[in-house]
Parts: structure tokens; C-alpha cells; sequence
């Protein structure tokens, strides 16, 4: 009766459980609420540990601070005994080792150590995208209370959801606003914010919990994109961070926006600034790239560049143009690029209507395209003017339009400082010269016939459609002028003239002339000099090394003491000087001896 009131009274006091080891004696102290118990470790024997592994084993949850009494006694045997097996069999000793117990129903993983210590995980499945953390330590901390704060984190009273959900709904978020509004969120728009977004899952810690992360935290993986990316990048992937740091503050993080205390200018103070591309061209090479292109092997790449050239659209409309857009398909004078409407996005970058006057040779082109098209159906895309040459029933590639004009232009048609070629625009550097050339040829073609300066100025402003709403705010809702009288339209028409009048006469004269080579043609010539380098040198060697054998070991093996492998020297211009001044160290070693 004694010892059962003893039991009762250790279980009443239990709250707090500690575990002291005595090292030099391989004794355990187990402290049960206020009465010391005695029980040394170093005299268990093996079936006193197969019989707290089966003890182990059979509780389960729910657990009550008496079930964990007993999981901090079980668990100190357990652990100590595997170890003492582990140091007889000169294992190599690892981390201490832990035991634990899981409660799927709260959440709730229970971490049970040799020393004693009982910690409160959260243990939510990955799919629920909350990040689990460490709630706390008994007897600070009850299993009572361990439920109470994982049923918080479940429905969000506590928040602690991981960054890779925050960024899976803010990426879901611009989903929905594109299909809510796609005309003031493009796909466009769409496919630029993703791919931001992929770029800072590669620098952020996905798995931890959003709301940990600090203002210096954020800082140090901005010093680490500013390092990586490039100026253009860390400036714009410092701005994306911002604006998904105000998406999550209300959602996710409590309010709290740490992105919003790092200073405006932390990455443009350390970076350079983009600045726009300011490469161009002149006439003879925009005479030269419209006389070469004519050996261009398909007529879509062809007709897709000239037109380019003749109108200085911007590459994104060529892919677009559609044959619904002309007034007429047998003799066609103009082309309607549709403005937005309600869910439905325009196809010109400021969402306004613009009518493209078509002139002699731009009807040309359009004419060379139907009568292709008529030919060619069913077997392509009935829809689109400008199609794919590999692929028929997909629209041109934007993309491709860059190649091409870089393959068939002067190889110096460039003009103006060419480092500004790496600057913003670069992608399109090509394709952006076209336009820049149209506003630069046809405003000086128009002041040398009398213009005045800021009338030119207009005119080529109007024909490229860049509208400014300073100019005259109400105009776009009072002027009808071009509804009526298509008066806009007779004004582009006659710049228009005066671009191709210019381009074609030139190229006429520089028919029967001695061209530049083209880029295309360049790098052939530079690719059949550098092969006839590769060759010289694989010559030389086989001369140096007489048999076969010897040849294909030694280019197969790294050279000296640079590491790498001869094959791969050769391929490089640095690579065949090492190759070479090693084989001439070789012969004159050779003639000395």
C-alpha cells in the first residue's frame, strides 16, 4: 500500500522531467516531480531493452504528460543502450541520436533525447505548404498547449507558411489577375513575372518559414543576387522581392513587411543602371540588308524582314499580323492593328488602334504572301500573314527576326559606341535599329523638303504610333478627324513614302556594287579559318609524335601542367598557343639532346 501511495504521489508531482548523467559512473538520476529515483543505466540488460522497445512501441497517441514521463524513461534506456552497443562494435559514433513520437491528429511530432529533453515540433505534411518549426521544451510547455498552437497554425491564426507557398500564390495571384484583365496584365506581362519569380526560388530557402525571415536576412540574398545576376537583374528581381513581400504582409506574414525597411536605393547604389541600347545604323547598311536578304531561302523570312525594315514596327507585330486586319486581300491600301477591348488585349504596346497605310512595296510583300498561302493550303496556317518556315501552322517567330538581320546585314552596320549593345534592349538591338532608323531617315528626309523641325518631329511620331497624352490629354476622345477624313492615315501614308522611296532607291544603286560581307558570311569565313588552325595543329602533333598510338593518347591526356585535356585546348584560340609553345619546348629539348 505503501510503495502504490509512492506511485501515486511521483505521478502527482510529475512536471518536470531531467535526466543527469553521471559519466564516469554510466549512472541515471531520473528526477519525477519532486522524488529522486536511483536507476542506473550501465546494469541494463538486453532484455531489459527489448522489453522497453516493446513498451516503446505500444503507446500511442493521443499522449497525456503521464505517457510522456514514461517516453522520457523508455527513451533514455533505449537510447543508451544502442550506443553502448555501437562504441563495443567501434562504430563510428554519429549525432545524438533521438526518438520520436508522432500525434497526426494535432500535428504534433514529440523529440525525446538521452539527456532527458522533451521538445514540441509542429508536423504538418508538406502538401499543407506550412513550414514546420520547433513550439518549445517541457515542462515550459504542455502537450495541451503544443495542440492549442499547432490548431493555430492550421487556420492561419499563426502563421507560418513557407516561402515556397508565398510564392506559389503570388505567382497564382498574377494567374488570376491576367484572367480577370488581360488587357492591363498581358501574357506577356505574365511570362516575365514567372520567370522573376523562378530566378528567387534559386536564391531563397524555400522550406523556411516566411515570417522568419528579417530585414537582414533579405539584404544578404540581395548582396548575394547583386553577385550573381546582372546589373539589369538584381535591379528588377530587387523590385520583384518588394512586390511580393506587399502581396504576403496581409496573407502571410501578419502585416509585417520587412522588404519595405531595406533602403529604396540598396541595389541601384551598388549596381549601374541600365540605360536603353543606342546602337544604330545608316542607309547604305539598311540598302545592303534589303538587297542581301533576297537570298534568303524562305520567302516568310524574306518578306518578314523587309516588311520590318519598310515599316519600323516593332518585331512583336510581325508575328501578329493577321490577314482578317487588311481591307481588302486582293489589293490591299491598309492594315488595322486592333485596339484593346473589354478581355480582350491590343495588339500594339499602348493598347490603341493603329492603321499601317500600305504602300507600293509593302503591298508587294503582303500579295508574295497570299499567293504563297493559296498555294500552300491546307497544309498551314490559314490565319497569320507571316509563318514559321519549320513549322507552317505557327505564326513567325519574333525571335528569329533578330537572327535573320544580323546574318544578312553589313558586318559593320552597326554604329555608335557598341559596349551600349550589352545595355537594356540589347535582345532586340538589331531589330530596334530598323525602327530607329525609320524615325532618324524619315525626319531628315522631310527638314531637307521644308519641314519644319517640330513638325518632322510629329509626323515621325505619329507613323511609329507613339502618342503622348501631354501633347493634348482630350484629343483621343474629341479628335475624330481620322474617323471622318482618315486624315492620320494620309499623313503616315506620305511619311511612309518618303522611308521606302529613300531605302529602294539606294539599294538600286548598290546592285550592281561590290557589298560587305554579311554577319552570316563573316563568321563562315572566321569558322573556315579557325578549322584550318584546328587541322595545322592536329598535323603538327601526329608529325611530333610519328605513330597513331601516340597521337590519340596524347590528345587524349591532359597537357603539362594546365590540366586540361589537348583535345579541348585545341578548340580554343588560348588553347592551341599553350599546344603550340609546348610542342616547340619539346623540339628544342629534342635538338639540345
Amino acid at each position: 500500500m505503501g510503495v502504490n501511495n509512492s506511485r501515486e504521489l511521483c505521478l502527482s508531482f510529475s512536471v518536470a522531467l531531467l535526466i543527469l548523467i553521471n559519466k564516469n559512473r554510466r549512472k541515471a538520476f531520473i528526477y519525477i516531480g519532486l522524488i529522486k529515483v536511483k536507476k542506473p543505466l550501465s546494469t541494463l540488460t538486453k532484455a531489459q531493452y527489448t522489453k522497453a522497445k516493446l513498451e516503446w512501441k505500444q503507446l500511442k497517441s493521443p499522449f497525456s504528460m503521464q505517457h510522456i514521463n514514461r517516453c522520457v524513461i523508455l527513451a533514455s534506456q533505449i537510447i543508451f543502450f544502442e550506443e553502448k552497443e555501437k562504441s563495443k562494435q567501434e562504430v563510428k559514433k554519429q549525432d545524438t541520436k533521438r526518438l520520436s513520437k508522432y500525434e497526426a491528429q494535432h500535428n504534433l511530432r514529440l523529440i525525446f533525447t538521452l539527456s532527458g529533453t522533451v521538445s514540441f515540433y509542429s508536423a504538418f505534411p508538406k502538401s499543407s505548404g506550412i513550414a514546420n518549426t520547433k513550439l518549445g521544451e517541457a515542462p515550459e510547455l504542455t502537450i495541451a498547449k503544443a495542440r492549442k498552437f499547432t490548431d493555430q497554425m492550421k487556420y492561419g491564426v499563426l502563421n507560418n507558411h513557407n516561402i515556397k507557398t508565398v510564392f506559389d500564390a503570388y505567382e497564382q495571384s498574377l494567374i488570376e489577375r491576367h484572367n480577370t484583365a488581360p488587357t492591363k496584365f498581358a501574357a506577356s506581362s505574365l511570362r516575365t513575372y514567372q520567370c522573376r519569380i523562378k530566378k528567387l526560388r534559386h536564391h531563397f530557402p524555400l522550406k523556411r518559414a516566411f515570417q522568419s525571415l528579417t530585414a537582414g536576412e533579405l539584404e544578404k540574398i540581395v548582396d548575394l543576387i547583386i553577385q550573381t545576376e546582372s546589373n539589369n537583374q538584381a535591379i528588377e528581381l530587387f523590385a520583384q522581392i518588394r512586390r511580393v513581400w506587399r502581396f504576403a504582409k496581409n496573407k502571410f506574414n501578419s502585416g509585417k513587411n520587412p522588404a519595405a525597411d531595406i533602403d529604396d536605393f540598396y541595389v541601384s547604389d551598388r549596381v549601374e543602371s541600365p540605360r536603353p541600347c543606342q546602337v544604330y545604323t545608316d542607309l547604305d547598311s539598311i540598302a545592303e540588308l534589303w538587297i542581301n536578304l533576297a537570298s534568303a531561302p524562305n520567302v516568310h523570312q524574306k518578306n518578314a524582314a523587309r516588311f520590318m525594315i519598310l515599316t519600323g514596327i516593332r518585331p512583336i507585330n510581325i508575328p501578329q499580323m493577321k490577314w482578317e486586319w487588311l481591307n481588302s486581300i486582293d489589293f490591299p491600301t491598309l492594315i488595322t492593328f486592333p485596339a484593346s477591348i473589354v478581355g480582350v488585349r491590343g495588339e500594339m504596346k499602348n493598347q490603341k488602334e493603329y492603321k499601317l497605310p500600305l504602300t507600293k512595296a509593302m503591298r508587294a510583300i503582303i500579295l508574295e504572301q497570299r499567293a504563297w498561302m493559296e498555294n500552300a493550303l491546307p497544309n498551314c496556317n490559314p490565319d497569320h500573314i507571316f509563318l514559321q518556315p519549320r513549322d507552317l501552322n505557327k505564326p513567325f517567330a519574333k525571335r528569329s527576326l533578330d537572327k535573320i538581320i544580323k546574318d544578312y546585314s553589313p558586318v559593320d552596320a552597326v554604329k555608335g559606341d557598341k559596349r551600349n549593345i550589352v545595355m537594356k534592349g540589347s535582345a532586340g538591338a538589331f531589330c530596334t535599329m530598323c525602327r530607329s532608323f525609320f524615325k532618324s531617315n524619315t525626319k531628315a528626309i522631310m527638314v531637307a523638303n521644308g519641314y519644319h523641325f517640330k513638325h518632322a518631329e510629329e509626323l515621325t511620331r505619329l507613323a511609329l504610333h507613339h502618342l503622348r497624352k501631354e501633347d493634348d490629354p482630350n484629343g483621343l476622345n474629341y479628335d475624330k478627324s481620322e474617323e471622318l477624313f482618315g486624315t492620320s492615315t494620309k499623313l503616315k501614308f506620305n511619311v511612309f513614302k518618303l522611308h521606302e522611296a529613300s531605302i529602294l532607291k539606294r539599294a538600286k544603286e548598290l546592285e550592281n556594287q561590290q557589298l560587305r560581307l554579311t554577319g552570316m558570311q563573316s563568321k563562315q569565313a572566321s569558322n573556315l579559318e579557325e578549322n584550318s588552325q584546328k587541322k595545322a595543329l592536329r598535323d603538327r602533333i601526329k608529325a611530333h609524335l610519328v605513330y597513331k598510338r601516340g597521337y590519340v593518347n596524347f590528345i587524349n591526356q591532359p597537357l603539362g601542367d594546365t590540366g586540361r585535356v589537348t583535345k579541348d585546348l585545341i578548340l580554343t584560340a588560348e588553347g592551341r598557343a599553350v599546344v603550340e609553345k609546348y610542342l616547340s619546348d619539346q623540339e628544342a629539348k629534342a635538338k639540345n639532346n
